[in-house]
């Protein structure tokens, strides 16, 4: 995704932006009233009070609709769904009214009716609200729906339908703190103060709806000092330090001194930190010391190191503390390269050397090209760990640099005959051929149409057709959950077979059939981009397997941070890539439509490529995480060897997107039967043209099937 500072991206929008995490409780089936009516009182919107429903996410999606047409003569059901379900996204009632009543046999109806329930709540008989969600446990809009009911009957203080309807667990802290406040108002407060200190005690703002609840807690003695500290302890984890500022009224006048300390502290990012030397050894102090060290660790390992050693021996922390502090000094001094790296890591204790110090243990022997260092970092890793194929291409790769032949060699011929990065790159250094071992997908037609039946599913392919993306796949996903192997094939051949790539590609993903790559390498918009990689002289096997990694091959693809369509453009780099190449422009929705983002996310790497001198690598990684960000590593993290610079990269999500762009590249260029690139033809050093080669093989494989099987 282009021009983005982060590290976490969500390609499609999941079903907890919608507020569906948990199932209705079967409570709600008992009381109900026999001959409720299915529509209920007239409907009434209030869109401008969306966010006290928990679903802004699906109002923004319904944001993006246009103004509902005049309905046509003979419209067909899914017509009228359409145009009412864009009716009540924009308020006009009186669409909606007469839409409604003419889709009551219709398959979404139940959407609709989810709708009016959702706005007019407030007034919804509580018979009618509990049968309407009972009737509909499975549906995707429930859990959100009975969560904004229970919040309802909270806000307007109905206490005895609040317990009656309420399960017992909601996880949904603002339906808790109301529940406790029917509690109190009832008088059925037994067990009650160890439940509101649990409410109490996080490191965060909790919702108004606690208040009540907290006041209570105080009147009854149960927010004592020991409890304050602990939540100022827990908001400081939570990089929350304002929240100490309030929190520090309920400690002893003593200890406000230390709750002051730790605030200031926080404020001057623990530069000060050696200060701390001439304090008194007590919890508050020790809690400060090592939280302190960790934080500073973070933005100056070498400052963090040196405050350790002049303070270790005021504090009685305890073994597991300690362990912890020079854990996270050790992990960040790797992560930056320090050069007393060696040093801390020696000095971690083996019980706190876990997998992801290891990790960073190895890259900092790769940064530094110690290769023998690397062999014994990588033995020390948990057996399941070191299996990954990443870790045995680089503990063989250390090996071959050791020149321990015979042994590199026999590791990298086992790892060749994986098709991924590593496997990838293993035959590039033994000049072998590529392994792609494919097989049919082994799915009959009645499994698919069997599986097409079933009512979850039937949901999902309507509410697609209807144009409502993001409920369409909430209602996929919960289809699938319960499927086994076989039925997550079928379920595989059915998108498949409904031209819906993406949710063929999860189900093969959680069913493991990787090799059934006809599923999992579509080639659906492969003229498109052929179009513009033509245009733009990109190559189109690799914007192919940029695309693939971008969006799983979802036209409609919508991250958490507004980037949009197949290659995940950014509305705002749109407008800029409109203004520089006059490119037609009408707005956000248009990145939606695959030939308009394919030229524009072809534009972007256009761009981009004559930024970083037609280098892939970087230019992959600036696509995911900014040109900017990724001047700063070439500058940070010099080396000759491009695979030892991915490997180092600091971000997680960048370091893995690399190689997955790269080997997707690769089966593209076999998927259209391009002559095959090795993937070190495309890891030039980043000072040469990308002509070079550095494994030394040819530039071009074959594709053959070596693997078992």
């Amino acid at each position: 995704m282009p021009v983005k500072a982060y590290s976490r991206i969500i390609r499609l929008p999941r079903t907890d932006h919608f507020h569906i995490l948990v199932h209705v409780n079967p409570r709600l089936v008992k009381n109900l009233t026999p001959g409720v009516s299915r529509l209920g009182s007239a409907l009434k919107f209030n869109l401008v009070r969306p966010a006290q429903t928990g679903l802004i996410l699906f109002i923004c999606m319904l944001a993006s609709f246009t103004l509902p047409a005049a309905e046509k003569p003979g419209s067909t059901q899914l017509e009228k769904f359409s145009m009412a379900w864009r009716a009540a996204a924009h308020g006009s009632r009186a669409d909606f009214e007469r839409l409604m009543p003419e889709l009551e046999d219709y398959l979404l109806y139940p959407y609709l009716r989810y709708e009016d329930l959702r706005f007019r709540r407030a007034k919804v008989p509580d018979e009618e609200m509990a049968a309407f969600l009972a009737q509909h446990l499975d549906w995707a809009f429930t859990p959100g729906l009975e969560r904004a009911w229970l919040r309802t009957l909270g806000q307007r203080d109905q206490w005895n339908s609040l317990i009656q309807y309420a399960p017992g667990s909601l996880d949904d802290t603002e339906v808790d703190c109301y529940l406790a406040q029917a509690r109190i108002k009832r008088g059925e407060t037994a067990g009650l103060v160890a439940e509101a200190q649990s409410l109490w005690t996080v490191g965060k703002s909790q919702p108004d709806a606690c208040d009540p609840v907290f006041r209570w807690l105080k009147n009854e003695g149960g927010i004592t000092t020991g409890l304050a500290w602990e939540r100022i302890r827990r908001a400081m984890e939570a990089r929350q330090p304002r929240l100490t500022l309030y929190l520090a009224r309920f400690l002893a006048p003593e200890d406000k001194i230390w709750a002051d300390r730790w605030y200031q502290l926080d404020r001057s990012a623990y530069r000060q930190l050696k200060q701390s030397a001439k304090w008194p050894d007590q919890e508050k102090s020790r809690d400060i010391a090592a939280y302190g060290l960790k934080r500073l660790a973070r933005s100056d390992p070498d400052r963090a190191w040196e405050t350790y050693q002049a303070i270790a021996s005021r504090f009685n922390w305890g073994f597991d503390v300690q362990g912890g502090i020079l854990r996270e000094i050790a992990l960040w001094s790797a992560l930056e390269g320090a050069d007393g790296t060696p040093q801390r890591l020696n000095a971690v204790p083996l019980t706190y050397r876990d997998g992801k110090l290891l990790e960073w243990w190895v890259r900092y022997n790769l940064s530094n090209e110690h290769w023998a260092e690397v062999i014994l970092a990588i033995d020390e890793m948990p057996a399941e760990q070191r299996d990954d194929s990443r870790w045995r291409f680089w503990s063989a790769r250390a090996r071959l640099e050791t020149g321990a032949i015979e042994q590199s060699n026999q590791e990298l011929a086992g790892l060749a005959l994986e098709a991924n990065y590593y496997g990838f790159l293993a035959a590039d250094l033994l000049d072998l051929p590529y392994t792609i071992c494919p097989l049919e997908p082994n799915v009959t037609q009645q499994q698919a149409n069997a599986l097409k039946e079933q009512p979850g599913f039937q949901r999902a392919l309507e509410l697609r057709k209807a144009g409502v993306p993001g409920w369409s796949r909430s209602e996929w996903k919960i289809a699938v959950k319960p499927l086994d192997r076989d039925g997550l094939r079928a379920a595989a051949a059915l998108s498949i077979q409904e031209n819906w790539p993406d949710m063929a590609i999860f189900a093969l993903g959680n069913s493991g059939d990787l090799r059934w790559y006809d599923w999992r390498f579509p080639l659906e918009f492969s003229n498109l981009v052929e179009v513009q990689a033509s245009k733009r002289n990109l190559d189109s096997a690799w914007v192919m397997g940029l695309m693939r990694s971008e969006s799983a091959m979802a036209e409609d693809a919508l991250s958490s941070a507004g980037a949009r369509g197949l290659m995940q453009v950014m509305p705002g780099t749109a407008r800029l890539l409109a203004k520089q190449h006059s490119f037609n422009y009408t707005g956000h929705q248009q990145l939606m439509q695959a030939e308009s983002n394919i030229e524009f996310g072809t534009a972007y790497l256009r761009d981009l490529l004559d930024r970083f001198g037609d280098n892939e690598v970087l230019v992959s990684g600036a696509y995911n995480a900014g040109p900017h960000v990724v001047d700063r590593w070439v500058a940070d993290r010099q080396t000759e060897d491009p695979a030892i610079w991915v490997e180092t990269l600091p971000y997680f999500e960048t370091r893995d997107y690399i190689p997955r762009v790269l080997a997707f590249s690769t089966i593209y260029d076999w998927r259209l039967q391009n002559p095959v690139a090795r993937l070190s033809s495309r890891m030039p050093a980043f000072d040469t043209p990308n002509t070079a080669n550095p494994s030394g093989a040819a530039a071009s494989t074959e594709i053959v099937c070596r693997a078992p099987g």
